[in-house]
């Protein structure tokens, strides 16, 4: 389908589920698209860190955008994700991606090079999809560190500037990136990285969203955007105090707090890929307080 126009754009980086013997489950994928397809998600995130593309080879990646693209049936879309130095590589990937389904190419400021702009110089203009540039440096560990800076605001104002370039998603360095929001065209998306971040995030200019919580309460991370965007920071403000205790409980555990919550929502997402452990009893007690709490159980 064609990428929506209209903001807020809310999507969600999609889990990988495992059977029990540790392969991918793509009959548990299609299941879980087709509920997903009656919420209020804009559409997809494929290949991220929530979806353990660390520890999928590039078959089962390209095999899981496939699946979710024959499942969706036209509707939604799909970004597919690209975290790689290498110009060649991102290229080649870019290329599977786009044959494999995905409309928007989510590709990661490379973390292995000096060279970022010659970088995104020649992946841009080349790419067979619009661009969506992800600033987020060190994924998964933001919880216990400051998020680094990849490059300067004025840099990344530079490269979100680019024709073929969608937009923009922020670390959740919101000082440094409140900046950046000022140096982007206003015709550029700019999201937020993370579900606790959705009302400051729009208080700097934010016009979407793409957060592990999307995929377990899209209908409230998207009115606090709505909200926000419309200038109702009272009842936005309600809803953002409601979920933050849920949205820390499960990106505090990772995949594995993703999973937790999901199979407490009765979505088919089985355990982390081996070895990472599952949560244990505690820890899904603790996310199913504070689901309760947020009024999505």
């Amino acid at each position: 389908m064609p990428v929506p126009s209209e903001d807020p754009i809310v999507v969600a980086p999609s889990p990988t589920p495992f059977r029990d013997d540790d392969s991918v489950d793509y009959q548990s994928i299609e299941r879980n698209i087709v509920r997903w397809l009656d919420t209020p998600l804009s559409g997809f995130v494929l290949n991220s860190e929530n979806g353990e593309e660390s520890f999928l080879s590039e078959e089962e990646r390209l095999e899981i955008v496939r699946t979710v693209n024959r499942v969706r049936d036209g509707k939604k879309f799909i970004i597919g994700g690209i975290d790689s130095p290498s110009v060649t590589e991102s290229l080649r990937m870019a290329d599977a991606l786009v044959e494999a389904g995905a409309d928007v190419l989510r590709v990661r400021v490379p973390r292995l090079t000096s060279n970022v702009s010659g970088y995104f110089e020649r992946v841009v203009p080349r790419a067979p999809a619009p661009v969506m540039v992800n600033h987020q440096m060190a994924p998964g560990t933001f919880l216990s560190s400051c998020s680094s800076i990849g490059v300067p605001a004025e840099l990344l104002g530079d490269i979100v500037s680019m024709d073929n370039v969608f937009g923009y998603i922020m670390s959740d360095n919101l000082r440094f990136e409140s900046r950046v929001r000022l140096l982007l065209p206003p015709n550029k998306r700019f999201w937020v990285c993370s579900a606790s971040l959705l009302l400051p995030g729009a208080s700097a200019g934010a016009n979407g969203a793409c957060m592990m919580l999307g995929n377990v309460a899209p209908h409230e991370c998207g009115e606090i955007l709505r909200l926000a965007m419309a200038g109702n920071l009272s009842d936005a403000q309600t809803i953002q105090t409601r979920i933050l205790e849920a949205d820390w409980q499960i990106i505090s555990h990772g995949a594995a707090g993703l999973k937790a919550a999901l199979d407490i929502l009765g979505f088919e997402v089985g355990a982390p890929r081996a070895p990472t452990p599952a949560c244990n009893e505690r820890d899904v007690f603790r996310i199913r307080q504070a689901m309760q709490t947020a009024g999505l159980v």
